[in-house]
């Protein structure tokens, strides 16, 4: 007798034998059980999981005397008996009621006009015709469309099983007019102990571990799994040893992919290199190498994610990393015309992979040189970040009635602002903004915060490392208000504007602003959309919200529309007091005096101090972004 192969003469002839299939097997024979058949099933799984073993079962089941007669006991019941003649000749795939068909070499109309000329002579000996189909998505949209009909109302003796590795590719119409069951890969647990039922049957010796690692090597396929195992009895006379495997797949041995991968994480470039070369001239395949580092790596990623030390933390990282890059690397090694020399570049590209925590220390770092220098002239380090995302090694978090600095610009000018006005003894504005001579402004007085005291003065001015000014939220309706300071701080609104509500943002792009005095801030717009979202409602408050936040003062914003800013694309950043009935005298323009860039006259006097944008760095702020660069190893752009 002709030898047969071992996934042929243990293939499943009852339904408790398929393995890992154990629930599409228990609705099959439900169905049968309860009389609720359907005229059409789809099987769609990976190779080697049961589609075909399950199809042939299930026609047995639906034609074998035995399993129909509903005389013997319920638990026998859509079983077959695998002893008539019925059983026998499906198993094998000779019974003239069980048509078996390949969808890959009958993939035309004519095969398809077969089936549908056939489907009305009835069975010959069981009580259903059976149409099987394998890798039904081959066939051609003709022959889909031409099953459609007969798929959808067959006559009650026919029914379909269609199994398929790639069910994206079978039409809609088909799907819907059939029941469909998904087979899953099979676990390697379940493959292990079937194959030990087969060694068992064999009378062959083999250890778990053997077994299992067939199992993971056949990745889910029950048949790729027992296809191995009869390789391997082939190639040993005796006991099955894991060596031998290991040479019959082109395996590396454990201890040598152990080494390798002590020497990756190590970062032994030379090391790496020698044992890369020394696999290849023993005859490793290099997909099969980087198959076997990487499940290595897998394994040892989730023994640290169990154990959830953080002395590993940053071994945990390099781990991640390395897969990442090695996986990239295996999607890629298909289409290399040098595998062997793509597998060694990914391996010492590991090798020299920085330390994942390097980037946080050289933040830490950058912090105390920042907190350093800043020490050595009395001002406060702008930031000290300490990590991704950590706490900030400048201290506890701020508190909502600590004072909020505006969001870091460009470096701004240490110098007083000479232009900004001065204040009357009330709190309010000298008399040259309302109207008088200021061709010689003089610098406003320092408040201080200390002495001022009483209710008009809750809003403390800081003055941060960069000239950048902060005020306190603990604003209340007796704070003055400053023109020149909301002026000088009418970009950062709008940045602030821009990160918070990007939705409101665009429709007050553009917008001329005009301070008052008395707190009132006119903003023109010049779109007549944008004006009639923002003159009134939740976006105007929030817009007045931001603005005091900001400033720090009690502005009362009010919107109109000027149709000669239409298609402005910026805001000004100087000075506008320029002509108001409520600010300023209306003073005519000098002679001479040139036009702004939106067409209109420039105001008469420009502060001289204030913010300078653009300004270069200063001998400190040298020396910092000098030590960053050398401690990140930047270069300059």
């Amino acid at each position: 007798m002709k030898y047969e192969v071992i996934a042929r003469r243990y293939r499943p002839r009852r339904f408790e034998e398929v393995v890992g299939q154990e629930a599409v097997a228990l609705t099959l024979r439900g169905a049968i059980v309860q009389d609720r058949l359907a005229h059409a099933y789809l099987f769609c799984g990976p190779r080697g999981c049961g589609k075909t073993s399950l199809a042939r079962i299930f026609a047995k089941a639906l034609n074998c005397p035995r399993a129909a007669d509903r005389t013997r006991p319920r638990e026998e019941w859509a079983q077959p008996c695998n002893e008539c003649s019925v059983c026998e000749a499906i198993h094998n795939g000779r019974d003239i009621d069980v048509i078996e068909m390949d969808g890959a070499s009958h993939r035309g109309i004519e095969d398809i006009r077969q089936i549908v000329e056939g489907v009305n002579r009835p069975a010959t000996r069981g009580l259903y015709k059976v149409y099987i189909i394998d890798e039904v998505h081959m066939l051609t949209r003709e022959a889909f469309n031409a099953l459609l009909k007969t798929l959808e109302e067959p006559p009650g003796h026919v029914k379909f099983i269609f199994a398929t590795t790639e069910p994206h590719k079978i039409p809609d119409t088909v799907l819907s007019r059939v029941q469909r069951f998904d087979i899953q890969p099979i676990g390697l647990e379940d493959i292990a102990r079937r194959l030990r039922q087969i060694c068992e049957a064999e009378s062959r010796e083999a250890p778990d571990e053997l077994l299992l690692r067939i199992a993971r090597y056949s990745k889910g396929g029950l048949r790729d799994s027992q296809t191995l195992l009869d390789q391997l009895m082939t190639f040993c006379e005796g006991p099955l040893t894991l060596d031998a495997l290991d040479a019959l797949t082109g395996r590396m041995a454990e201890a040598a992919v152990a080494t390798l991968v002590e020497e990756i994480l190590s970062g032994d470039a030379a090391g790496v290199l020698a044992t890369v070369r020394e696999c290849f001239g023993r005859g490793a395949d290099p997909s099969i190498l980087l198959e076997q580092v990487i499940e290595s790596l897998h394994d040892l990623m989730a023994d640290l994610v169990r154990s959830n030390d953080a002395n590993d933390a940053g071994k945990l990282d390099r781990v991640v990393g390395s897969l990442q890059i090695l996986l990239e690397t295996a999607a890629r090694l298909r289409s290399s015309a040098y595998p062997d020399v793509a597998v060694e570049v990914a391996f010492l590209k590991l090798a020299r992979l920085p330390d994942p925590r390097g980037f946080q220390r050289a933040l830490e770092q950058l912090a105390e040189i920042e907190s350093g220098a800043a020490a050595a002239t009395g001002d406060r380090p702008r930031h000290a970040p300490s990590g991704f995302g950590g706490p900030s090694a400048a201290g506890p978090p701020r508190s909502t009635a600590e004072p909020v600095p505006p969001r870091p610009g460009p470096p701004r000018s240490r110098e007083p602002d000479r232009g900004a006005p001065p204040r009357a003894s009330g709190g309010g504005f000298a008399p040259e903004l309302r109207g008088g001579d200021d061709s010689d402004p003089q610098p406003a007085p320092a408040v201080d915060a200390a002495a001022a005291g009483g209710s008009g003065s809750i809003g403390a001015i800081e003055t941060g490392p960069e000239g950048s000014t902060a005020v306190s939220s603990a604003t209340s309706a007796d704070t003055p208000v400053d023109p020149r300071r909301l002026l000088a701080l009418w970009d950062q609104i709008h940045i602030e504007l821009q990160d918070r509500h990007p939705n409101i943002a665009p429709l007050v792009a553009g917008g001329a602003p005009t301070p008052h005095a008395d707190g009132t801030l006119i903003v023109r717009l010049g779109k007549r959309f944008s004006w009639t979202q923002m003159r009134s409602g939740p976006k105007l408050a929030i817009y007045e919200e931001l603005v005091r936040d900001v400033t720090g003062a009690p502005w009362k914003i009010r919107i109109e529309y000027d149709a000669s800013l239409e298609g402005r694309a910026s805001a000004p950043a100087s000075n506008p007091y320029a002509a108001s009935p409520e600010s300023a005298g209306s003073a005519p323009q000098e002679a001479g005096s040139r036009p702004s860039s939106n067409g209109s006259p420039s105001a008469r006097a420009q502060p001289t101090g204030g913010t300078s944008i653009g300004r270069p760095a200063g001998k400190l702020e040298g020396e910092i972004v000098t030590k960053a660069m050398k401690l990140f190893n930047a270069r300059p752009v």
